[in-house]
Parts: structure tokens; C-alpha cells; sequence
């Protein structure tokens, strides 16, 4: 409880990331989907490219806001106002991806019964969740479609695929925030400016 009270603004700010780069993918998909070449819509390559830049431009925003707040903590830890935790970044990004991990859970467990007893009920749950993860999480979305696309037999398995992916990808997001956290810490740079090339 002391963790997210002293660490809320900077978990909030993580989601709000993220809430701003599902934005900025649905206008690409939408965007795209607008483009028509011989009245058909355009390959599925074209939402999978989408998909990679906008998961990479949101890992780089991840980073660097986890790479400040590891540098700013050095700070306080090297003052002898704060207590060391490598894992400070990694338990910030799964509380902010909470939801995440909440909403592709129950994608998987209500797809994964009605596919094993042709539940309407949990058909109706699946859609409601898929929804909403997919308004959250768009930026995944053509990614994990160009995966499984072409490895389910059915609509409803491509879908209990895809709800496993969305459980997955969030992990990518937790690590990357770990390591930009770690890096911070130890004030250490992956691409090193020009001005410290220099010294």
C-alpha cells in the first residue's frame, strides 16, 4: 500500500502512455483502412508495420520515463534519503498494467470455455472484454493479428490465440521499464550522447 501511495502519479502517468499510444494507433488503423486500393482494404502487412512502430514508439516512452525516474532515485539513494530497490520499475509497470493482464486473462479463460462448451453467456463476457482491451491496447492489435492470422483453423481459436497474446505482450512492457529503471540507476546510457562521446 506504502508503494503505490508513494510511486501513484508516476504509475498513472504510465497508463496515461499508454492510453495515449492506443490513440495514436487507432487513428493509423482507421486512417489506413480509409485507403483503398481497387475497392479492396490494404494487405494486412500494412496494420502489422503500424502495429511494430507504435509498440516500439510506446517501449521508447517507457523507457525513458523509467531511464528519469532510475536517475532521479540514484540521486536520493546516493543522499541516503531513499532505500535501494532494482525492482522498483518492474513493480510500477505491473501495477499499471494491471488492467492489461485483468482483461486478457478473462479474454482467455471465457474464449477457452466457450470454446469447450458453446457458451453464449461467455461468448457475450469474451466480447465484452475484448473490447475494452482492445480499446486500451491498440497498438498491438495488428501485430498479434499478423501472428495468429494464419495459425487458427476457426475464428473463435484465432481469438483464444490472440487473447493469449494480449496476455503476453504486456510482459515486453513490464521488462522494458525494468530495464530502463535499472539503467537509470546506474546512470548508464544505450546510445551515449555526443557530448559524453567526446569526454
Amino acid at each position: 500500500m506504502k508503494f503505490l501511495k508513494e510511486n501513484s502519479y508516476d504509475i498513472v502517468k504510465l497508463f496515461i502512455n499508454q492510453v495515449g499510444i492506443t490513440i495514436f494507433s487507432l487513428i493509423l488503423y482507421t486512417s489506413v483502412d480509409m485507403i483503398k486500393t481497387n475497392g479492396e482494404s490494404l494487405p494486412l502487412v500494412v496494420d502489422v508495420l503500424i502495429s511494430v512502430l507504435s509498440t516500439l514508439f510506446y517501449f521508447a516512452l517507457l523507457y525513458t520515463a523509467a531511464w528519469d525516474w532510475g536517475a532521479k532515485d540514484k540521486i536520493r539513494i546516493d543522499g541516503g534519503r531513499l532505500e535501494r530497490d532494482t525492482f522498483k520499475g518492474m513493480k510500477m509497470s505491473i501495477t499499471a498494467n494491471a488492467i492489461n493482464f485483468f482483461l486478457a486473462a478473462g479474454c482467455v479463460i471465457f474464449m477457452g470455455i466457450h470454446l469447450a462448451s458453446d457458451s453464449a453467456l461467455m461468448n457475450t463476457l469474451f466480447f465484452i472484454f475484448n473490447l475494452i482491451l482492445r480499446l486500451i491496447a491498440a497498438m498491438y492489435i495488428g501485430l498479434l493479428q499478423g501472428i495468429f492470422y494464419f495459425a487458427a483453423s476457426d475464428e473463435y481459436l484465432y481469438f483464444f490465440y490472440q487473447s493469449i497474446g494480449y496476455l503476453v505482450v504486456p510482459i515486453f512492457a513490464v521488462l522494458v521499464t525494468h530495464m530502463g529503471y535499472c539503467f537509470g540507476l546506474k546512470e548508464k546510457k544505450i546510445f551515449p550522447s555526443a557530448k559524453s562521446k567526446k569526454q
